[in-house]
């Protein structure tokens, strides 16, 4: 979808309020005595009605066209689909106005009536293209997760005591008062990775050991969508103590990060590849495992089928499919409708090559646990996969020493 939606919107806003435009030019093609007072062709007059509706095409063309090739990202087909009924629902009931002013006029109406059957029109106009921005504008909130808007929902959420997403099963979660990894008693730098498109990520960098990287594997830690890289700092000491380099970083869009919509995925690949390079440039890249979450696990994907510097990954919380989320579904919106162009991590995960440990949760109901079970039959030995009773990406905090336990022992079997 492109960057600003609300433009597409207008376009079709504009064609079905200057129909008027086609309907005239109708009239000269073919001269009827039934003419609107103002000179337009009478609504029955099917010439009018259908140069209307080609009018509102055109229209409809040139904003398929302007958002291929000057926008980033294209609307899908399921979206101008939309656009495009929205378009032709209000020019059939602008033609059914005009019939009622035209027919008001014969009968020697005001012109009152007239423009009261005219701005019913348009108010009629407005509400069906208001209807049809509730999902534009779900989707541009839901695609810019450091849109200020989220601060006054979560705010909403937590008056309302309504958790979307429960922890489930094992333990209450307990978030350390940690801000850094400083807090926690660690030795770490602040750095900024450079991608190659361009985007400054803020990220963590806790070295092995005060001397440095010194030859140890690294862990790099990838967060969900709508977290940050201080979601995963209570996973930072225990990976530190067991002898890794680790790196945290915020995703585009995340945290401290440049502001760039979210992708799920597809272009996240570029933040993980810009974590690489840091690493391999400060002699921490021969040996690095990496852990995601939902969209951590989802990049982390795509960036092992095309690139061979991840030797091991840990995937907690990844969707099989796209479209097959709970978390969209639940609210009726497709989620292709809310971010198009999403790699299926079931297909792309065939094409990686290295020990793949799958966690998830069966009280995940953003992520149904089927997911999980998928992308274990899809994956390339060696493989294992954990099921608990966790929420989604709730198991490190839920069963936070078998978490613990079960990543340590993969990463240390298989590196």
């Amino acid at each position: 979808m492109p960057d600003n939606p609300w433009i597409v919107l207008g376009l079709f806003a504009f064609a079905v309020l200057v129909t008027p435009v086609a309907n005239w030019l109708a009239a000269r093609w073919r001269p009827s005595q039934n003419r609107h007072p103002e000179g337009a062709e009478h609504p029955k007059d099917l010439r009018a009605l259908a140069a209307g509706l080609v009018w509102v095409l055109i229209v409809f063309v040139a904003g398929l066209i302007a958002a291929r090739y000057i926008e980033r990202i294209p609307y899908t087909v399921a979206g101008y689909g939309l656009f495009g009924l929205v378009a032709l629902l209000a020019s059939v009931v602008r033609a059914r106005l005009y019939r009622r002013i035209w027919a008001a006029h014969s009968r020697q109406g005001t012109s009152r009536r007239v423009a009261v059957h005219y701005i019913v029109f348009i108010a009629a106009v407005l509400l069906v293209l208001l209807l049809a921005a509730i999902p534009v504008a779900a989707s541009d909130l839901f695609r810019r997760p450091y849109s200020p808007v989220w601060r006054t929902i979560n705010r909403t959420l937590d008056r309302l005591n309504y958790a979307y997403n429960p922890s489930g099963g094992g333990q209450t979660p307990e978030f350390p008062p940690w801000l850094t990894p400083g807090d926690a008693g660690l030795d770490y730098r602040d750095v900024t990775l450079t991608t190659a498109d361009g985007l400054h990520l803020a990220a963590w960098y806790v070295p092995a050991s005060a001397l440095g990287a010194s030859g140890a594997p690294t862990v790099l830690l990838a967060h969900g969508l709508q977290d940050s890289k201080w979601t995963l700092l209570r996973l930072i000491p225990w990976l530190h103590d067991a002898g890794y380099n680790v790196m945290a970083f915020d995703f585009r869009g995340h945290g401290q990060s440049d502001k760039r919509p979210t992708t799920v995925g597809r272009e996240e690949v570029l933040d993980v590849q810009a974590a690489l390079d840091w690493l391999d440039a400060e002699g921490a890249g021969d040996r690095v495992a990496a852990l995601g979450q939902s969209l951590g696990a989802a990049a982390l994907v795509n960036t092992a089928a095309v690139d061979d510097r991840l030797d091991a990954l840990v995937l907690d919380s990844l969707f099989a499919e796209w479209k097959n989320v709970d978390y969209a579904r639940k609210y009726r919106l497709p989620p292709q409708w809310l971010v198009p162009g999403v790699p299926n991590p079931v297909d792309v995960i065939r094409r990686v090559h290295v020990p793949v440990f799958i966690v998830h949760g069966t009280a995940d109901n953003l992520v149904h646990v089927d997911h999980a079970q998928r992308l274990y039959d899809a994956a390339n030995e060696p493989k294992s996969l954990w099921i608990n009773d966790s929420g989604h990406a709730w198991s490190a905090w839920t069963y936070p020493e078998l978490y613990q336990h079960k990543v340590l022992e993969f990463l240390e079997t298989e590196q």
